[in-house]
């Protein structure tokens, strides 16, 4: 039976906030902790009434229960409307109530009745250890609820969720098998379109498919959640990068994600678990633009699938990694389709790929498998050639497209041709254009220097002997 609290304490008296501003911060820090006692009595009361609630509205009853007369299909639906509460805190009024005649959960409904244990606290309690099962007697029940309701001075709703699933679990090791099964069959991703154009994922990850893909995430931002400091120059290095990346570590997250896919469907053709799951074909990502508006560069694209518009930049993008179909309309109507025009093939992207190890990108390192082709002059139709072939990884080729840099080609001192990367014209003065060197010419550049520098050893030893 649920524990009431006592009649005198139904009368809460609450401090006055009168000056607040000029108290004490252990005066405020009272005032708090006064507040939160009084609302504890009130929310123990209120579960007395929303374990009546509950009674009045038993499924059996019908259209003659409460909840249903008020015109809600649940007791929390009754609850949440009447005390215009969140989902949330109806949902925890509603389990503290529903497992109030549970002895195994004495301690806990002691604690609520005399406000040391909170709503959610006790609903996190009675959640995380369940009923008893043939394996797991009331007895041991009740100890972790005694345990538990020790910790909630010290520990959050969720803490205390956590420790009683848990604790739960230990007491129920013949089952963890079922309930693993039954964790990995609530496993889910979900998509849709907003209203603004944006498309919302919301994913539910079993325990191993949360650390494989954490596990990845933690790995790809450390640095920026303060990982292990490295030793290596080039992690270190890299490290320093990210740290420095103007991207919010949420937005870094996507983008390393969306990577891994990309890395996934470039490797499709040739590895075989990649084919198993996405087929002979790589998955299609078509963007649609008029050719008068392209070759104009005014106007918008589209995706396909997606109702939000995005710029021509965005477009010309996509356009340097997956081709052109030209696509003929009479009015409103396709009337014919021409041959796809790839604009780098796979033997081209492989040449790129010894040619310039990675992204091109000044300091990026991203390797040759995170990278997509770019045209250095804008695609005619003709120029589909290594020479006019770059790698960028995804976010500097969208940096370059959507913010003004470009790459210039010029004749070196010995003939040679040079490309140069040219921030965008209204970039501060302290960014200059960059040379850019491909992998083999930087290797040969390392090596020239180690040349020189043995030669001047030398040279020195042997005037010094």
């Amino acid at each position: 039976m649920l524990s009431s609290p006592d009649t005198a304490a139904t009368v809460v008296v609450l401090p006055s906030l009168d000056g607040l501003a000029g108290v004490s911060d252990d005066r405020l820090l009272e005032l708090e902790a006064e507040i939160t006692a009084a609302r504890r009595r009130v929310d123990a009361l209120t579960v007395t009434i929303v374990a009546e609630l509950v009674r009045r509205s038993d499924p059996a009853l019908g259209h003659d229960g409460l909840a249903a007369r008020l015109g809600a299909g649940s007791p929390e639906k009754a609850i949440q409307s009447l005390g215009g509460v969140s989902r949330t805190e109806a949902r925890d009024l509603a389990t503290v109530a529903a497992a109030a005649a549970d002895p195994w959960l004495e301690p806990v409904d002691r604690a609520l009745a005399e406000g040391s244990l909170s709503v959610a606290s006790a609903a996190a309690i009675a959640s995380g250890l369940g009923a008893p099962t043939a394996d797991v007697a009331p007895d041991d029940l009740l100890d972790a609820a005694v345990e538990l309701v020790s910790l909630a001075d010290s520990a959050s709703p969720e803490s205390l969720a956590k420790s009683a699933r848990q604790l739960r679990e230990q007491l129920d090791a013949a089952s963890v098998a079922d309930l693993e099964e039954h964790r990995r069959s609530r496993r889910s991703l979900t998509w849709h379109q907003q209203a603004d154009g944006m498309t919302r994922l919301t994913a539910l990850l079993d325990p191993e498919s949360a650390a494989i893909l954490t596990g990845a995430l933690d790995t790809a931002l450390s640095p920026r959640r303060g990982g292990p400091r490295f030793v290596d120059h080039d992690e270190r290095a890299a490290a320093d990068a990210l740290a420095a990346d103007p991207r919010t570590t949420p937005q870094v997250a996507l983008d390393t994600l969306v990577d891994l896919v990309q890395v996934a469907v470039r490797v499709a053709g040739s590895d075989d678990a990649a084919r198993r799951i996405l087929g002979s074909r790589s998955p299609a990502v078509r963007v649609h633009v008029q050719l008068t508006d392209l070759e104009r560069r005014e106007g918008s694209a589209w995706f396909e699938g997606q109702s939000a518009g995005v710029s021509l930049t965005t477009a010309e993008k996509h356009i340097c990694t997956s081709g052109v179909l030209p696509i003929l309309f009479s009015g409103s109507r396709a009337i014919d389709v021409g041959a796809a025009q790839r604009l780098h093939s796979s033997a081209q992207r492989v040449a790129l790929a010894a040619e310039w190890g990675g992204c091109a990108w000044t300091g990026c390192g991203r390797p040759p498998s995170m990278t997509e082709a770019h045209h250095i002059e804008a695609w005619n139709g003709r120029n589909t050639t290594l020479a006019n072939g770059i790698l960028l990884c995804r976010f500097h080729h969208h940096e370059l497209h959507a913010n003004g840099w470009s790459i210039g080609q010029q004749d070196g001192p010995g003939g040679e041709r040079e490309l140069w990367l040219r921030p965008p014209v209204d970039a501060p003065t302290r960014v200059q254009q960059q040379r850019l060197y491909p992998r083999v010419a930087t290797a040969a550049r390392v090596a020239t220097a180690a040349r020189v520098a043995t030669a001047a050893r030398v040279a020195t030893e042997t005037r010094a002997t």
